[in-house]
């Protein structure tokens, strides 16, 4: 994968704020207090976490709203403290 470290910044932020399933936010959510160039390789990292099937999405409200898959959430976790090197006990 390409921007491993953002694509796994991006999920720890819906980790942490159990953004599962049901759960949704809209996506620019994820984008606030970033750059532009960030914001573009953003879209990009959120249309390859879709194509992974890591992360849902759905239109409500006019706007895309996105959720992490509780499918996954083995995968996710182990990408996240991979890439990450955070402690297991942050992802409980």
């Amino acid at each position: 994968m390409e921007n491993d470290e953002l694509i796994a910044e991006l999920l720890y932020k819906l980790y942490r704020k159990g953004v599962w399933g049901g759960r949704h936010t809209p996506i620019r959510n994820l984008y606030h207090l970033t750059s532009k160039i960030i914001i573009r390789e953003s879209e990009k990292a959120v249309k390859e976490l879709s194509n992974l099937g890591w992360i849902q999405t759905k239109k409500s409200t006019g706007e895309i709203h996105i959720s992490l898959n509780p499918h996954k959430k083995g995968e996710i976790r182990n990408f996240i403290l991979k890439i990450l090197k955070v402690s297991p006990d942050f992802l409980k």
